[in-house]
């Protein structure tokens, strides 16, 4: 359930837990072409809609072979929020 994440404890309870929030991290998805297609969109909308809601950078690796690689990075809540949305879509589809 995501809204169980949407409130940190550690922000308000430990003045140490600030600095963690300049730290950058990447992940990266490994996913079939049609896929990353769902994630993209039509012109590219659903991919620019993550992007700004995350606030994560995500880059998807160009289709010259079946497997595309999609990565994301960002703060630890952008990078949640951003692999949130993606497993959403695939939610959708289903």
């Amino acid at each position: 359930n995501s809204s169980d994440h949407s409130a940190d404890p550690s922000s308000s309870s430990s003045p140490g837990a600030a600095p963690n929030m300049n730290i950058l991290l990447t992940i990266r998805l490994l996913m079939q072409g049609k896929e990353v297609g769902s994630i993209i969109g039509k012109r590219g909308d659903q991919i620019k809609r993550i992007r700004e809601d995350s606030g994560a950078k995500i880059n998807i690796s160009d289709g010259s072979c079946p497997e595309r690689i999609v990565t994301i990075t960002g703060s630890l809540a952008t990078i949640n929020k951003a692999f949130a949305m993606i497993s959403n879509k695939f939610e959708e589809v289903r």
